[in-house]
């Protein structure tokens, strides 16, 4: 959630950086917590759950319930939404045409999350009502979003997304490979991958100074448990062009993150932090590999100019569809406190043992 002076809050929103949240000084700035999470999915288990006919509403709550704390306690919570907010009750589905309930959205305000990414390959599921749509949703939950937008006024005025944070003022931008084939809606903008469009971005938000910038994709080959070609290239490219961080997403499964020391085109060679796929965070694929995904933990400081990120480390999240009640429902249950099943909420065997799996499978990868 963000911390940050009261003053800035009001323009955050605007590619202007606060300059009061920009200064440089000698000695270090406190550091500030960020943590960055996958794709927020909504198939067509999670809306049917999610209802509840004494209300005639979706309630999606619970679902987060048990990782709140982990998304609250940081000074930044990031996350990919992958799904339209149509508006529609009609109009709510899974996959291959993604369309989710408000109270999705508001369910994961209220645990904290500040930024979302909207441009991913179902951005333009519910055709210019759906892009639409959810970005105003976004906006009257306070919630900041980039990659897509409702014209191009919009883009013009938001096209680098300034967010200040305690003492840092950070600069994102976000891109998917595609849209799944579907037309970008006339009037709309969503931010395709494009070299030169990425590079010419960076200088843009370069020239207001921000501490660090965040780029954001969507992109690679799903289900690949590495990153193929094109990530490493687009990284690189990122990483080249200026950037600072990349948070990477789409193949559904966790990939690899790290460190890279890459002098970029204005001779700056320095550490830059990357996560190749950040995996699912919230979905209906009930399967090994996708069931479950990680919160991403680092830390931003600034002394004499140079950005250091530190503190870099997750927590494993698994999704457990829980049919022991009346009536079933999704949990996003943080793995190292269910790992010897011995909390209040006993997992049947059957569960237990594949989210052993899912922590397996993920230590494996990423190490302990």
């Amino acid at each position: 959630m963000i911390r940050s002076c009261i003053f800035c809050l009001g323009i955050a929103f605007f590619a202007i950086p606060c300059s009061s949240q920009n200064v440089k000084t000698g000695s270090p700035t406190d550091a500030v917590r960020i943590v960055a999470v996958g794709d927020i999915m909504s198939h067509q288990t999670q809306i049917d759950t999610a209802y509840d006919k004494e209300c005639d509403c979706w309630k999606f709550d619970e679902v987060f319930q048990e990782v709140s704390s982990m998304i609250s306690e940081a000074d930044l919570a990031v996350g990919n939404l992958e799904t339209t907010l149509p508006g529609d009750p009609k109009q709510y589905s899974g996959y291959p045409q993604f369309g989710a309930p408000d109270s999705l959205a508001k369910a994961i305000k209220d645990i904290g999350f500040d930024v979302l990414s909207t441009a991913n390959n179902h951005s333009c599921d519910k055709g210019r009502l759906g892009v639409v749509r959810t970005l105003s949703v976004l906006d009257q939950l306070g919630l900041k979003h980039l990659g897509t937008y409702k014209d191009k006024e919009e883009y013009e005025k938001n096209r680098i997304l300034f967010v200040p944070v305690g003492n840092l003022n950070l600069a994102f931008l976000d891109y998917t490979y595609g849209t799944n084939g579907l037309e970008i809606p006339a009037g709309t903008v969503v931010n395709l991958i494009d070299k030169d469009q990425i590079a010419a971005d960076i200088v843009l938000a370069k020239k207001s100074k921000p501490d660090a910038i965040i780029v954001m994709y969507h992109y690679g080959t799903e289900y690949l448990h590495q990153p193929d070609p094109f990530q490493v290239e687009m990284v690189d490219h990122a990483f080249s062009s200026g950037a600072d961080i990349v948070l990477g997403g789409h193949p559904h499964t966790l990939q690899k993150f790290g460190k890279k020391t890459i002098k970029d085109k204005f001779g700056v060679s320095k550490e830059r932090f990357y996560i190749y796929s950040l995996g699912n965070f919230i979905s209906g694929q009930d399967r090994r590999y996708v069931d479950g995904g990680l919160i991403l933990k680092f830390s931003l400081s600034k002394e004499n100019d140079k950005l250091n990120i530190s503190d870099i480390s997750y927590e494993p999240v698994w999704v457990y569809i829980d049919r022991t009640g009346s009536k079933t429902q999704f949990r996003l249950l943080p793995v190292k406190k269910y790992i010897n099943n011995d909390q209040d909420r006993k997992l049947p065997e059957t569960s237990y043992q594949r989210m052993k799996q899912f922590y397996k499978d993920t230590v494996d990868l990423l190490g302990p």
